[in-house]
């Protein structure tokens, strides 16, 4: 008699959604016919954290441009990650991270000074950092200081571009999503 293969195949699937195409996916992915769901840590462990660059291509109707509108952080230590959140207003935009050896701003291409060893920069596009009356929603340098994620910096809103760059303490894998009205990138310890 043949073994079922309901069990497998959820496992399968479950490993290509959560590896697949550069976003995070949690284990609800898995089919209905399987016949006992896989436990969320089993799906986290076997998540990969990149170190490569990583570009999701999303075309938001323009106008109005996607404003990222707030940045929050925060640790999971028990599972092993800082988070750092981008609140998007409008269509979600695409996005690109790649690690930098320098930090500069957008436009002037003057040197930025960042807290960390190592630079994370992500760059949101379209979108922007101001309203449409040109008020700024985020700006400026900003110490965190959780384990790996240092710090973060608002280095350019520049031609549909917002660009962020992530202060590490090293190099780190790293892994970015997306939830309804945000983008995140989680870094691991």
């Amino acid at each position: 008699m043949k073994a079922p293969l309901g069990p497998v195949f959820a496992l399968v699937l479950t490993a290509t959604i959560v590896t697949g195409c550069g976003k995070s996916h949690t284990a609800a992915a898995a089919p209905a016919s399987a016949s006992a769901p896989i436990p969320a840590e089993q799906v986290a462990a076997k998540v990969t954290w990149s170190t490569g660059p990583v570009t999701v291509i999303h075309h938001p109707a323009v106008p109005p441009v996607p404003v990222v509108t707030g940045i929050r952080y925060a640790g999971h230590p028990q599972e092993g990650y800082d988070r750092i959140v981008f609140d998007i207003q409008g269509g979600a935009p695409g996005y690109s991270a790649r690690y930098v050896g320098q930090v500069v701003a957008d436009g002037s291409g003057r040197p930025v000074s960042v807290p960390g060893n190592r630079f994370l920069l992500v760059v949101l596009n379209p979108a922007q950092a101001h309203t449409e009356s040109g008020t700024v929603t985020v700006t400026g340098v900003h110490h965190v200081g959780l384990p790996t994620l240092q710090a973060y910096a608002v280095v350019g809103d520049f031609e549909g571009h917002v660009s962020i760059a992530l202060g590490l303490t090293a190099m780190a894998g790293y892994r970015v999503g997306e939830l309804s009205g945000r983008i995140y990138v989680d870094v691991a310890h």
